[in-house]
């Protein structure tokens, strides 16, 4: 992780890593700044918290001893690996408001889900893979219009391994107007057009990466997280069997073929996820994934009640591994089968056409890199992924932001989908899904 700020989404990323962590500490301790910039806390945060809010205050061009900090505590369903805060800086008529993505606040927490790892990762990709991605872009004189600049503006991280502190500053995209989807529907066609889009001009950036600069991408071949983190949490495995479990109960007499793949996905689960997130199983065709773009990671800007534009957050789950991952996880988890059957064609081709016109921009060969044909086999090859996570994530998609279960506390596995309108939710998502993967051979 490099020491020096990085240049980032149109701001620098100051960067903070356990060999400089003491040492700024120091710096902002001499200029006065904790001693003399008030600050006032609705929420009771570690210390490491307040300096780098601070400190991303200065990077914004605050002046030192002049400016105000107040934080608010985000939602107890932020995410089950961290916490997220709003944080509201002050100068005169000049505010700006961030938000600050910390590791949980309980040890245990953090222990259980593999938070630091997960933090470690984000803050590769906010520090050092996505300026290389929008330097590279602007090398060739692609636009923002037409390439991948879809990511928050991130102002500061943080990470110190051994006193498991970390953070991550970033701007509130609620601002412009960018907001969530609701996770309880799924998306519709102008929603899901803009994910594909994405997704393309984002994987034919690492097959571009690979192609021109095979040195500098060889950094970017990240390994999977998330499979280290389910085999060191007995929680998360818990969760994972009972999600198969569920589902396969949704099938009745007539899924005869279908509760046959479903068992035989179930009894087989780690096997197959070792496989489909080694990245060397998927080459040459492998790129870096998002790895968690799931309606919970998506943040649509709109005009006149239309999406026009797209934020991809969250990045804890980067990985190098088949494009197919990224693109079924969203179109299993996030559409239904109504969509799918009307779209899901039309989807893949709008996947690729993007990937391609990028590709093509960057002066590369997409028919040498992923030909349609190509990513066909992908999809085929590396489908059951889809399948695997809809069944861990759709419950939670089926549950009322209301009737969510406490995070810190109580039995995650059976506290999704628990209310009848969510299990009948449940079961249409999640049914369809099985049945759409047989139909389309990748299950």
């Amino acid at each position: 992780m490099p020491s020096n700020p990085t240049e980032s989404y149109g701001r620098p990323v100051d960067s903070v890593t356990t060999s400089n962590h003491n040492a700024i500490n120091g710096a902002v301790a001499e200029t006065g700044m904790t001693e003399s910039s008030k600050e006032s806390q609705s929420v009771q945060l570690p210390e490491f918290v307040r300096q780098s809010a601070i400190r991303a205050a200065v990077n914004l061009g605050f002046t030192p001893d002049k400016f105000h900090v107040r934080f608010e505590a985000g939602s107890n369903c932020d995410g089950l690996v961290g916490e997220i805060h709003r944080v509201t800086i002050t100068e005169g008529n000049r505010q700006e408001d961030l938000f600050c993505k910390i590791p949980p606040l309980s040890a245990a927490r953090r222990e259980e889900f593999n938070s630091m790892t997960l933090f470690e990762r984000e803050i590769i990709l906010y520090s050092t893979v996505l300026p290389a991605v929008f330097e590279f872009q602007r090398a060739k004189n692609v636009p923002e219009s037409e390439g991948f600049f879809n990511v928050p503006k991130c102002y500061l991280t943080l990470f110190d391994a051994d006193s498991e502190e970390s953070a991550i500053l970033m701007e509130n995209l609620s601002n412009k107007g960018y907001r969530m989807g609701k996770k309880i529907e799924p998306v519709d066609l102008d929603h899901a057009r803009l994910v594909m889009t994405s997704l393309g001009r984002w994987h034919g950036l690492s097959l571009a990466l690979k192609d021109q600069k095979p040195e500098l991408f060889e950094r970017f071949k990240l390994p999977d997280v998330l499979l280290p983190a389910v085999k060191n949490s007995d929680q998360l495995v818990a969760m994972f069997a009972a999600a198969l479990e569920n589902a396969i109960s949704l099938l009745g007499p007539d899924d005869e073929q279908e509760r046959t793949k479903m068992e035989a996905l179930r009894d087989d689960h780690i096997q197959m996820l070792e496989v489909c997130l080694d990245g060397t199983k998927a080459e040459p065709y492998a790129v870096l994934n998002h790895g968690d773009c799931w309606i919970n990671n998506l943040l649509y800007g709109y005009k006149d009640g239309k999406p026009i534009e797209l934020a991809l957050i969250d990045w804890q789950l980067a990985r190098y591994v088949s494009p197919a991952l990224d693109v079924l996880y969203f179109l299993f988890c996030c559409t239904d089968d109504t969509f799918r059957t009307e779209h899901f064609d039309e989807m893949i081709q709008v996947y690729h056409s993007s990937l391609t016109a990028l590709l093509e921009r960057l002066g590369s060969d997409p028919e040498a890199l992923l030909p349609f044909t190509a990513l066909q086999g992908q999809l085929e090859s590396f489908g059951k992924f889809a399948v695997l996570m809809a069944a861990f994530d759709v419950p939670i998609l089926c549950t009322d932001p209301a009737e969510m279960p406490d995070l810190n506390g109580g039995d995650l596995a059976e506290g999704f989908a628990a209310s009848p309108e969510a299990q009948l939710r449940y079961a249409n998502r999640m049914g369809g899904i099985i049945r759409d993967a047989v139909r389309y051979g990748y299950l």
